[in-house]
């Protein structure tokens, strides 16, 4: 009787142990989703709550979707809005006409404060950073100076063997040193 106690009791606890180290992943900055248009590296993490891109830009590509939507005239290239998941939200921006000057502001306001990009339709795609410096270091990924990627593979083999994906980032931002995706570097 007592040892089917302790069986019982080792037989649960084993099963709470099993369970509990079976949990998913733990989502860092490095892990998690993020949309890439051309630039894929370095990463700015403000950029996931807070879209920096120029207002001026921002209007030009705002005015390309709504003249291809609502005026059916082809911009030269067509662009819509996204999340870091990769979930298309133009059309919680499209109305019945053009916007007004207040009501495009408005618009450019909600993209910033909620880090949303306005992208290449054809040519974002949803990744991770993680997945971006194993590409880098595999070679998949250029830069607009190509001799410079012997330097940063050198610098960083340590930093990647070590999975400091941190270190490599600032690495990057600190050098001014901008990483492509070869696949995106279509104007």
């Amino acid at each position: 009787m007592k040892n089917k106690k302790y069986a019982t009791l080792l037989v649960i606890m084993l099963s709470i142990m099993i369970i509990s180290g079976c949990k998913k992943e733990e989502q860092t900055l490095y892990n998690r989703n993020i949309v890439v248009d051309g630039i894929v590296l370095p990463f700015y993490e403000s950029s996931l709550t807070y879209n920096a891109e120029d207002e001026g830009q921002m209007r030009s590509k705002l005015s390309s979707i709504w003249n291809d939507t609502i005026a059916n005239l082809p911009g030269t290239e067509e662009y819509i809005i996204v999340n870091h998941n990769g979930e298309d939200l133009t059309q919680e921006f499209l109305a019945e006409k053009s916007p007004s000057h207040q009501e495009m502001q408005d618009m450019i306001k909600k993209v910033k404060e909620n880090g949303y990009l306005i992208v290449r339709k054809d040519h974002y795609r949803v990744t991770t950073i993680e997945k971006e410096m194993k590409a880098l270091f595999a070679g998949e990924r250029i830069a607009i100076r190509p001799e410079i990627m012997d330097k940063v593979i050198k610098d960083n083999k340590e930093a990647y063997a070590n999975k400091d994906y941190e270190s490599i980032n600032l690495y990057l931002r600190k050098s001014d040193i901008k990483i492509y995706d070869t696949l995106n570097l279509q104007p």
